[in-house]
């Protein structure tokens, strides 16, 4: 009987070991080589947050190609089938995780890798934008935060105890995206 029951504890640690691997690999985030291991198209919707509350839904496609003649990986916007904005994204220091995106129109955003995440921030028309891409194991979430490029509120730039405490500047965020963009293919 002891025999028996020895033998079922086992069958039954084996199994949860079994069961629990392939939860494991699921969670654990593999490291991609940017931007080669990002190349693919990927597809999902963009969720905009306005006043605290989510206000819009839309299509959002992401195509990263292999490298044209010209040096360039193109990068390719899609929103809601027709709103379609094809970029470049040329390297300028990989060892330094620096990169650009040009529109091709003179217009040219700086962007920089940091521990899998693309990011950029620039300033047009009045508002602060920074876009984070990060490449998962599933696709790529983007995420951008917009905010005015005048700060709401100034504070600190006071002498207290004989320290100087620097002025801070706040700035509203005015909208949140949200994507988790699934990769549909290479």
């Amino acid at each position: 009987m002891k025999k028996y029951l020895a033998l079922g504890i086992l069958a039954l640690l084996l199994l949860q070991c079994k069961v629990k691997q392939p939860y494991l690999e699921e969670t654990e985030q593999k490291e991609f080589i940017f931007p080669l291991e990002w190349v693919g198209h990927y597809k999902g919707t963009l969720k905009i947050y306005k006043e605290n509350k989510e206000n819009t839904i839309i299509n959002m496609e992401l195509i990263i190609g292999n490298p044209n003649g010209s040096g360039y990986y193109p990068w390719t916007l899609i929103y809601n089938d027709e709103d379609i904005r094809e970029y470049g994204l040329e390297a300028i220091n990989s060892d330094l995780g620096h990169y650009r995106i040009d529109e091709f129109n003179s217009i040219q955003i700086e962007g920089y890798l940091n521990n899998g995440h693309f990011v950029s921030r620039f300033d047009v028309m009045g508002s602060d934008l920074l876009v984070d891409y990060h490449r998962t194991n599933k696709g790529i979430d983007v995420s951008f935060y917009i905010s005015k490029t005048q700060a709401e509120t100034m504070t600190g730039g006071e002498i207290i105890a004989r320290d100087t405490v620097p002025s801070v500047k706040s700035f509203p965020i005015l909208v949140f995206q949200k994507a988790e963009l699934l990769r549909i293919s290479d």
